[in-house]
């Protein structure tokens, strides 16, 4: 076996030298570094797990604010909608008064034009009676050939046209 430890190098003294160093160096390292790099992962791992915390709770205020401005989409929607169905209705109330008054205003107009009519008719009427009296005037004097005294005369004429008048009525 003492060929194998020689074949291997192997001394005791500096293998126990060794072991002792490298226990040295992993006190100092536990000591000073580890402790120090546990306590920045610790750390960090705060602040993450308080990243994602706040990270949840955004998310959260997120979601509120999502449904509250869908609220205020859904609402604004039948604002709308009742708004539009408002102004169609006074749009009508409108429509239906103009139409009142130009058919008002039309029945006025008829109106004003069956008078004006009927005035004209009556003076048309007036302006006939006239030339058929004179008509009728000079037929009796060729026919007659007699003078008329004025009273009779006028009285004649009157009767004829009242006559005319009430055939043509």
């Amino acid at each position: 076996m003492k060929e194998m430890f020689d074949l291997l190098n192997f001394n005791l003294a500096d293998f126990i030298f060794q072991l002792i160093n490298i226990t040295i160096i992993i006190y100092f390292l536990n000591k000073f570094l580890f402790k120090k790099v546990m306590a920045v992962i610790d750390d960090r791992h705060i602040e993450v797990n308080n990243i994602y915390k706040d990270i949840d709770e955004a998310w959260v205020e997120i979601k509120h604010k999502e449904n509250k401005y869908k609220d205020l989409i859904f609402n604004i929607k039948e604002e709308k909608t009742t708004i539009f169905n408002k102004a169609l209705s006074e749009a009508k109330v409108q429509k239906d008064k103009m139409e009142e008054d130009a058919r008002n205003k039309a029945e006025e107009e008829l109106s004003r034009a069956r008078k004006s009519i009927e005035n004209e008719k009556q003076l048309a009427l007036e302006e006939i009676k006239k030339k058929i009296s004179n008509l009728v005037i000079l037929g009796a004097e060729a026919v007659v050939k007699k003078e008329i005294q004025n009273k009779d005369y006028n009285s004649m004429i009157d009767e004829l046209v009242n006559n005319l008048g009430e055939k043509n009525e």
